[in-house]
């Protein structure tokens, strides 16, 4: 086949056993690869009796992109995919590098080897300790995804670790992985990718790559100088903070000095690296000099996890932030997981609804360092009031009352991070409406635009207006269409901005077409993006989820910005239920149970999938069945 590897392995760890499937090209149009790949399989692989991430017969899916490893810009990434071990719904986690490349052009582990191996003597180990003696073992040209005592101990917010600091950290990933005592995959290809018609698969990344060079010059550069990092100022400039769990939108200009991007690039970043074929090269090798954190020096750090701590838990130590990100990766554990655990302690120990003695003893106070640092490793290894932590925000919020749970803020049971939902009508809408919980990378409009230009991409003069929520619907369907594209084709998202600049549906197809030899438009991708979108919700409400859980958390309408650009501002319930309804119609879905319809489930070529639906007693327009949270 062009484009692709040609097989699918199934290994089964518990018997031992591997087989190998070769791959159906018409399966593979249909589905395109990565995310798309993942969510048939887990569809047809676990059922609603499979209702945990952590249950056995879940399946733990490495499914690289149609374009991963090529020309393609940013085509170094991975999707792995479960029943999420944080949410019990779709899970999906994507991770750059070089593991997802080796994988593709591996065709299976070693080339055409594939090899389970005893790993109890790296069990126990960090994920620096397990990728050091593994590449002493296996040589240094192999690529190593693994997990640390976060996974082995089943933490549900434990990530796989791979490239060697890039975590696919949504999800529990890694808690799945542990589940199954698969502690590592190390994989070295050489085989490289079949290519139907080169010369023009080679003109059309260079002209790609040379178009997102241009559109997103500005981003490049400050990419380079600080990586994601520069997000923070701007946020919290037009108001979108997330300080002290949501309680703050505003710093004051010394104290924003203290977290803001520059501070990183300037005294901490000291080179700037990137994935495969990347040329943004957004991340960032960093060392920190000086103070009690003297020493540590990684790569990996970025907005979402030392940005977790200086927003959410209210840090204003870069040098704290970076060193407790570093000990997350460790362990195997999304530190923005970790940042918000920790947030909603100190917010509820402040506000007297927990004290130190339902926390062993530690008093947990905005960016405190000393009990932060110990819940961590409590966290890792399940002991005390860790084990609690350990099993997420959205399930320990609920195991600690009904005041302390006012103050954790989750969507599907996956944490909130982005003050964005809180503060936009299409972004809200966006991560309301997420396949895989509260999520800004499904799907992300933080747009604006004019009147003019708004009626003429999505046929509303207040689409790009994110205080209004009319016209919204069109805006978030195909952002989320776009997002799920690059997800099936193994594309790094900070090459896409449309419909402002970067790349979209049709550059990908211009790239697409040559690689696998069928000529195909951004349209016909984004039909397959569609099926995808419609499979997740079609498991999604197999496993109880209706439109009740396309919401936001209750301080998102109850709460108004108490300060900054955005002051005064709060979601309306009544506008994001009008939304929501004009949303489930744009998508073809029952409006009162946010059910994808039969004739839309047909029209995506999804018949067997409207079958299941109906065989369920549990699934109709009329369920209200209760959600997971």
């Amino acid at each position: 086949m062009y484009g692709w590897s040609g097989n699918i392995l199934w290994v089964d760890l518990s018997k031992g056993v591997v087989e190998r499937q070769p791959l159906d090209e018409g399966f593979a149009l249909k589905w395109l690869g990565g995310e798309g790949f993942g969510a048939k399989i887990l569809w047809d692989g676990a059922t609603p009796q499979v209702a945990d991430g952590l249950d056995e017969r879940n399946l733990l899916i490495f499914s690289t992109g149609v374009l991963t490893g090529t020309l393609a810009p940013g085509s170094g990434r991975l999707e792995i995919v479960a029943r999420s071990a944080v949410t019990g719904i779709f899970g999906d986690s994507n991770v750059g590098g070089h593991f997802a490349p080796a994988l593709k052009h591996a065709g299976y582990i070693d080339d055409d080897r594939v090899e389970i191996r005893d790993a109890r003597h790296l069990w126990g180990r960090t994920v620096p300790e397990t990728e050091e003696m593994l590449r002493r073992e296996l040589g240094d040209d192999i690529q190593i995804a693994s997990i640390g005592p976060g996974g082995e101990n089943l933490v549900r917010f434990a990530v796989i670790v791979s490239s060697p600091t890039r975590a696919a950290g949504w999800g529990g990933v890694g808690a799945v992985a542990g589940s199954k005592k698969l502690k590592a995959v190390a994989v070295r290809g050489t085989k490289g990718i079949r290519v139907a018609r080169p010369a023009e698969l080679q003109q059309a990344c260079w002209e790609t790559r040379l178009k997102a060079e241009r559109t997103l010059s500005a981003q490049y550069r400050d990419r380079r100088k600080m990586g994601t990092m520069e997000l923070m100022e701007p946020i919290a400039r037009h108001g979108m903070g997330t300080f002290n769990n949501f309680s703050r939108s505003e710093l004051s200009a010394a104290q924003l000095q203290e977290i803001a991007g520059e501070k990183f690039g300037q005294e901490f970043a000291v080179a700037s690296l990137g994935c495969y074929a990347c040329a943004q090269q957004c991340s960032h090798f960093a060392v920190i000099r000086d103070g009690p954190y003297k020493g540590i020096a990684s790569e990996g750090f970025e907005f979402g996890s030392i940005g977790s701590f200086l927003s959410w838990y209210g840090s204003t130590s870069m040098a704290f932030a970076i060193a407790i990100s570093k000990y997350c990766t460790d362990f195997g554990l999304d530190a923005s997981e970790v940042a918000m655990l920790l947030a909603w302690l100190a917010d509820c120990q402040q506000r007297g609804v927990m004290t130190p003695k339902d926390t062993d003893g530690m008093a947990v106070r905005w960016g405190e360092e000393g009990a932060a640092l110990e819940l961590l490793r409590r966290i890792a290894f399940r002991q005390g009031f860790g084990d609690m932590l350990a099993e997420g925000l959205g399930r320990a919020a609920k195991a600690s009352g009904e005041e302390a749970a006012k103050y954790a803020y989750t969507i599907k049971g996956r944490i909130s991070q982005e003050a964005t939902g809180r503060g936009n009508y299409a972004c809200a809408l966006a991560t309301a409406t997420s396949t895989r919980g509260a999520d800004h990378l499904k799907g992300w409009p933080i747009f604006r635009a004019s009147p003019e230009l708004s009626e003429k991409l999505w046929g509303h003069p207040q689409a790009g207006n994110p205080m209004s929520h009319e016209g919204k619907a069109a805006i978030v369907v195909s952002t989320q269409h776009l997002n799920t594209l690059q997800d099936l084709l193994g594309a790094c998202k900070f090459y896409s901005r449309p419909p402002i600049d970067g790349l979209d549906e049709e550059d990908y197809a211009r790239m697409l077409s040559p690689l696998i030899g069928v000529d195909l438009t951004g349209a016909d991708l984004m039909v397959v993006a569609e099926r995808v979108w419609n499979q997740e919700k079609a498991f999604n409400a197999l496993s109880g989820m209706t439109r009740k859980d396309d919401t936001l958390p209750p301080m998102f309408f109850d709460t108004p910005f108490p300060a900054g650009a955005l002051k005064g501002f709060k979601m309306e319930k009544e506008k994001f239920e009008r939304m929501l309804d004009e949303y489930y119609r744009a998508r073809g879905w029952d409006v009162e149970s946010s059910i994808p319809t039969r004739s839309t489930l047909e029209r995506l070529g999804l018949g067997d999938v409207a079958d299941e639906l109906e065989r369920r007693p549990n699934v109709s327009k009329h369920s209200g069945a209760a959600g997971r949270f």
